[in-house]
């Protein structure tokens, strides 16, 4: 961390709102959302000499530079403080398509959490260097293209220090801030976890391993879609970084929700639960669903898999909380199961389907083979694909319509009973349940 604390300005103002904001009502839902920009400064890391980044995840770094910064965060937050649980959810920004795609990790921060959206990478900023445009998106921009008038100042000085800007963000909404502009209004935070989705996970992956331990800004962490890699710290530019497990000794508790995409990777690792760490393995659910629902069957008939990881994420932060606040460990999940003999290959029921790992009701009465990735299928590997059962094949399983839905909502009863998932999430369930055209009586 830089010699100097970070200053808060703001609220920001301007023509437009803030980039990034969640498609809902936040009004309605009784939530509020001001952006604030952070100045500082941020210390470059590399791994320290005489030691090595291997896989266990015990990584020492020291300090190589210093350089300033000016970069941004959006507070969501709860309109009245007697609604506030007193938890502050920091979420690390994905830039992975060349632009900010922040969100909020999903239903569950509406329950009385502060979300902050974290600006701390320089491609959400500047974007792609010279030479890697290619690899931008055409959907969005970098900020300072995206919105001059509100973002044309802000200043990144390289990915390198986009550890130390996280904990300094961390520090200005923490139980401890001291800024003359309080972002939080006032709002008295209990903890602060830390969250981060694909690239962003495998950013975090690296924070847990090299800096938390000693920084400890932070009460909790969910890394969610993570691939089992991290970036060394020196490295910039979005690398994918090396593999590793997340370290041992942690003394704040981790969650990792991840989809059958991921499995692979961490079944590499041999990464298993400690006391700090639960790992959460949705069965059938790819990395991220596609917004072409509509494109035509591949020459295998297979098309878009729309299972979704998310209820299972509501239910992490939810667990994670409880952790934090009740002194209670979220509960342990079966992993997904891979054969013995082989390649890291999942384990396939009679039809066709992963066994083990956190079941959603489609997984457990099936009305078609799902895959977590998916190679040839014309929505790209991370999406995934579903292969429909043939009608004589959903008669032959399930007999009658009583049959499957009987089998539907027991699989539902099971996650509420796992501490899986939100009631709320299961009564949803329930209702796309009871919804299905089937070709059963």
């Amino acid at each position: 961390m830089g010699a100097t604390a970070p200053i808060v300005e703001g609220p920001i103002e301007g023509a437009q709102p803030p980039w990034g904001l969640p498609k809902v009502d936040l009004d309605a839902l009784g939530y509020v959302a001001e952006e604030f920009q952070l100045v500082g400064r941020a210390g470059g890391y590399q791994i320290a000499e005489g030691t090595e980044a291997i896989n266990d995840g015990h990584w020492e770094v020291e300090q190589y530079g210093e350089a300033g910064y000016r970069t941004r965060f959006v507070v969501i937050r709860p309109k009245h403080a007697e609604d506030f649980n007193g938890t502050v959810v920091v979420g690390w920004n994905n830039v992975s398509a060349g632009y900010e795609m922040p969100g909020v990790l999903g239903d569950e921060i509406f329950e009385g959490y502060a979300w902050v959206g974290a600006s701390v990478q320089e491609v959400g900023i500047h974007g792609f260097p010279m030479g890697m445009e290619k690899f931008a998106s055409r959907r969005a921009g970098p900020l300072v293209d995206q919105d001059p008038e509100r973002y044309g100042d802000l200043s990144h000085p390289g990915d390198q220090a986009s550890f130390d800007i996280f904990s300094d963000v961390g520090r200005v909404v923490g139980p401890d801030r001291s800024t003359e502009i309080d972002p939080l209004r006032g709002l008295e935070v209990n903890h602060l976890i830390a969250s981060g989705g694909s690239q962003s996970a495998m950013r975090l992956s690296t924070y847990l391993n090299a800096f938390q331990i000693n920084a400890g800004i932070f009460d909790g962490f969910i890394l969610y879609v993570w691939e089992a890699r991290g970036p060394l710290p020196e490295e910039g530019v979005m690398p994918y970084g090396r593999m590793t497990t997340i370290r041992d000794d942690l003394d704040v508790p981790v969650i990792i929700v991840n989809s059958e995409f991921e499995a692979t990777h961490l079944h590499r690792i041999a990464l298993v639960d400690t006391e700090q760490l639960r790992t959460w393995e949705v069965a059938g659910t790819p990395h991220g669903v596609t917004k072409h629902v509509n494109m035509p069957p591949d020459d295998r008939g297979r098309v878009a898999n729309q299972l979704t990881y998310q209820p299972v994420l509501n239910g992490a932060l939810r667990a994670l909380q409880r952790w934090l606040v009740e002194g209670v460990p979220a509960a342990r999940q079966e992993r997904i199961a891979f054969e013995e003999e082989g390649f890291h290959q999942i384990t396939l029921d009679a039809m066709g389907n992963a066994v083990g790992g956190v079941r959603l009701p489609e997984m457990e009465a099936p009305l078609a083979k799902y895959q977590g990735a998916a190679f040839g299928s014309g929505h790209g590997a991370l999406f995934g694909a579903a292969l429909p059962f043939t009608d004589e094949q959903v008669r032959e399983r399930y007999g009658n319509r009583a049959a499957y839905l009987k089998a539907w909502n027991a699989a539902v009863d099971r996650l509420v009973a796992g501490e899986v998932i939100r009631e709320v999430d299961a009564d949803a369930m329930r209702e796309r349940g009871a919804a299905l055209e089937l070709p059963l009586d």
